[in-house]
């Protein structure tokens, strides 16, 4: 049977937001390596990532743009075929994409676009508390806000929608796991991801000629783990050899975090709403078809960076 046609041209220039990030910057680092004659604009809004993308990209074009002022978005646009957008926490969705959209219609250039999202798939805002709605963090409710607007674009959008918890937040335990060898943390249910296959994936679909991704929304994880963190604790005691123990009570967290302040209470309502709807998640195999291998697992993970989490903190 003939395979059939793929129409989508390739992006001879990709601007990517938030390049200094961890998910930006292996999406440029693939696109350098795989793809050298795309070129490259990497937007950080900190000097001191614009300066360490300098170093690692002395090739592309490194800028500052913001979300908020549209003067800084047409030039960070003009005459770019792929753009990455990922948005901080606590971005207000509405100003911000309606500030690019207008930017990206302006300059007429785009060929595909990926936009990344946290939400759990097709959940009803209705079962969203009061309290996470209100919270800084409200990926719940402001990526929804994102999608309708970048839905009623009609550009080339594809949703990469990261299903999962990064497994580079496990240095947010380090503290923790060095002093009393003891993991804490909500025992939430989650899929994993390594988000350095997150900008590996948006690279390759950038780069691929398949036009069915433009306008579908891909859920994201190692496909591999489904797990709560009392579960991570055990894997943690087999790949480091010694006993890490497990605290998931509210007590410890705000012990432990404690210097996050008033971050503690709107993680911990932001996790109580995931535990209550948990039985969403599913790990699922888009990414390792994506990568073309399996990717990795959240053991494979513990085992590269054990000596960094077990490492003493810095006085």
């Amino acid at each position: 049977m003939q395979a059939p046609e793929n129409l989508k041209p390739i992006p001879r220039s990709v601007l990517v937001f938030g390049a200094a990030n961890h998910l930006g910057t292996p999406l440029a680092r693939y696109l350098q390596q795989h793809a050298p004659q795309i070129r490259l604009r990497l937007v950080s809004t900190r000097p001191e990532g614009r300066e360490t993308l300098r170093r690692h990209f002395p090739d592309a074009e490194v800028i500052s743009a913001n979300w908020f002022d549209p003067a800084s978005l047409k030039p960070a646009v003009q005459g770019m075929e792929g753009i990455f957008i990922n948005t901080p926490g606590g971005t207000d969705e509405q100003p911000a994409m309606t500030n690019l959209v207008a930017a990206i219609k302006e300059a007429g250039t785009a060929i595909h676009i990926l936009r990344t999202l946290g939400l759990q798939p097709e959940a009803s805002p209705r079962r969203i508390p009061e309290a996470v709605r209100q919270a800084f963090l409200g990926l719940p409710v402001q990526h929804p806000i994102a999608k309708r607007i970048l839905d009623a674009s009609d550009l080339p959008v594809t949703y990469l929608n990261l299903g999962a918890t990064f497994m580079d937040n496990f240095f947010w335990m380090k503290a923790a796991l060095v002093q009393q060898r003891k993991l804490i943390w909500h025992n939430r249910l989650i899929t994993f991801i390594d988000p350095r296959e997150v900008g590996e994936a948006a690279a390759r679909l950038l780069l691929c000629d398949n036009h069915r991704h433009i306008g579908q929304f891909h859920t994201l994880n190692n496909g591999q783990d489904l797990l709560r963190f009392s579960d991570v604790a055990q894997l943690m005691s087999e790949v480091f050899a010694e006993t890490i123990t497990y605290n998931g009570s509210k007590e410890a967290f705000f012990d432990a975090y404690a210097p996050m302040g008033e971050l503690r209470q709107l993680l911990w309502d932001f996790f109580e709403y995931e535990r209550a709807n948990e039985v969403v998640w599913a790990p699922n195999n888009f990414l390792e078809r994506t990568l073309g291998r399996k990717p990795l697992t959240v053991r494979q993970w513990l085992e590269e960076h054990a000596a960094a989490l077990l490492a003493a903190m810095p006085k």
